[in-house]
């Protein structure tokens, strides 16, 4: 069965279409090759590292940059990746690196990340990041950084759950206002009801 004409166009921009084209989704200051994506040795802070990488990522190189820690779930939203190369960074082993060892548990393969090693902080200065305890990097974290920010939204739920009862109170007040407001409409209604005939009776009998 022969290929109409848009067929054969179709087939004709396919076979001409470069293979590169996934490169103009490599975030800068990166270099893609297929699926492959090398940041490697490009100066790269926390602040400075490209806040998401293309999804169908397989090989990832952040060797030998300035990064202390990587974005909670970074890697995680890379399904397909094989391989990150983390070597040759200033790793700061406290609770900010906890993503990154969780993700590293799940790896299969450990060979690696085994050089992994902390430079901060002092007491953990050294230690393989594979070998550290999730307690030891929560106990590293100073009262600062994730510490501040998890202390702040402790404080901001705190804050809501507040001003959720608050809005409660308000709210039943304002029922038991109603309900007072409708009982006394009900005896007011009720003592009418009562005084009613009676009040008629008198009028008829000072008409008669």
């Amino acid at each position: 069965m022969g290929l109409g004409p848009r067929g054969a166009l179709s087939l004709l921009l396919l076979l001409l279409a470069p293979r590169s084209r996934r490169a103009a989704g490599c975030p800068a200051p990166c270099r893609c090759a297929g699926t492959r994506v090398d940041c490697g040795r490009r100066g790269l802070t926390w602040a400075s590292l490209p806040a998401a990488f293309p999804p169908d990522t397989t090989e990832l190189v952040l060797t030998g940059n300035n990064l202390t820690a990587l974005p909670p779930g970074l890697l995680d939203a890379l399904p397909v990746l094989r391989a990150a190369h983390l070597g040759a960074n200033p790793w700061r082993c406290d609770c900010r690196l906890v993503p990154l060892r969780a993700w590293l548990a799940g790896r299969p393969e450990r060979a690696l990340y085994r050089d992994l090693r902390c430079a901060a902080p002092p007491a953990l200065r050294g230690r393989l990041l594979s070998y550290l305890a999730e307690q030891e990097l929560r106990a590293a974290c100073a009262p600062g950084a994730l510490c501040r920010g998890a202390l702040a939204a402790q404080l901001a739920l705190l804050g809501l759950g507040l001003l959720h009862a608050l809005l409660l109170a308000l709210l039943l007040c304002r029922l038991r206002r109603l309900r007072a407001r409708a009982r006394a409409r009900a005896r007011a209604a009720h003592r009418s009801s009562l005084t009613a005939p009676l009040v008629a009776e008198l009028a008829g009998a000072s008409e008669s």
